[in-house]
């Protein structure tokens, strides 16, 4: 996967109508720029484009050919699969098969196929599965499990002032060891559905805005996808160098607290947490251990997202010198 960066000149971009975009989508796709990566994305389903329209309408298109890093088709195989009884099969121009969802479910089938595709073949960065965001040059990296409430967490401070890199791809650049945004929509489960709703709605009286329908039934729960911030949109091009890691810990039954852990211990669950380290090797040693030597480390454990933002704040506060942005 080769970076976009030489088609970052705004002469190279369209602005689309919802209708053009429906268009473009329902053809032979649109070229859309998620942070370094340029997809071309075709969308046979009208519910499908129309979820995707209101998650990714604000994203920079390519009008003109572009070098594509990825290619994905949602469609019906045939008649029966997309007028009877409508399923959502992934095209992304490889033999692999990934198993059909119900086209109402399509947006799922879509995210997913994206993930793999990155989660595959993205090899010139360093990849977490981490919730990331940044904020008056603190870079924080928050590698944790699924079901961490990582990307709830990322969500919450995106709609609090901070950039949303990603809510489960943390990029690290080897070369110049910045954080490399890839702002996709947020992957909501189960019970941070409602709480992210009504953390937006706390801002925007039009909050439903930003979220796609929830798909109840999926192999992991109900599932929503959430618009990130219009700032962290614009902002996918500006870099950040990481010197906070934090472990997140949900517990419904606790008390908030940071709890102090050792370089040791933060840089091996680092490592745990990143897809392709073993793939790269000894860049991505050196990489973790010069990320962990500069950053201030804890874990910290919260019963809600309130508690959990001023956990981070605090932290970040008192561990960190303001930096020139």
């Amino acid at each position: 996967m080769a970076a976009q960066s030489i088609f970052h000149d705004p002469e190279n971009l369209i602005s689309l109508n919802d209708q053009a975009l429906d268009n473009r989508l329902a053809g032979e796709g649109a070229q859309l720029e998620i942070g370094p990566f340029t997809v071309n994305i075709s969308l046979k389903f009208k519910n499908i484009r129309e979820e995707f329209i209101k998650i990714y309408g604000d994203y920079p298109y390519y009008d003109a050919p572009v070098i594509r890093d990825n290619y994905i088709k949602i469609f019906g195989r045939n008649f029966f699969r997309t007028y009877i009884r409508p399923q959502a099969f992934v095209d992304v121009g490889m033999n692999d098969e990934f198993i059909p969802l119900p086209a109402r479910m399509g947006m799922v089938s879509l995210e997913m196929g994206l993930n793999w595709q990155v989660a595959s073949a993205c090899k010139q960065y360093l990849m977490f599965h981490a919730g990331v965001v940044a904020k008056d040059g603190v870079g924080l990296i928050m590698p944790a499990a699924s079901g961490s409430g990582k990307s709830t967490l990322a969500a919450g401070l995106s709609y609090r002032g901070w950039q949303l890199h990603s809510d489960e791809f943390g990029l690290l650049d080897l070369e110049t060891e910045e954080l490399v945004p890839y702002p996709r929509a947020v992957s909501l489960k189960n019970q941070s559905i409602p709480v992210m709703k009504d953390w937006v709605a706390a801002e925007h009286d039009n909050y439903l805005d930003y979220f796609t329908e929830e798909y109840e039934g999926t192999p992991k729960g109900t599932i929503c996808y959430m618009r990130p911030p219009a700032a962290s949109i614009e902002k996918m091009h500006v870099r950040t160098r990481p010197n906070v890691v934090i472990l997140p810990i949900f517990d419904p039954t606790s008390k908030p607290q940071i709890r102090p852990i050792t370089k040791t211990m933060a840089f091996f669950r680092t490592v745990m947490s990143s897809a392709n380290y073993g793939d790269i090797g000894s860049d991505a040693f050196r990489a973790i251990s010069n990320l962990i030597y500069n950053s201030a480390v804890c874990e910290i454990i919260y019963p809600s997202l309130e508690e959990a933002v001023k956990l981070v704040e605090k932290f970040v506060s008192e561990n960190t010198e303001p930096r020139d942005v």
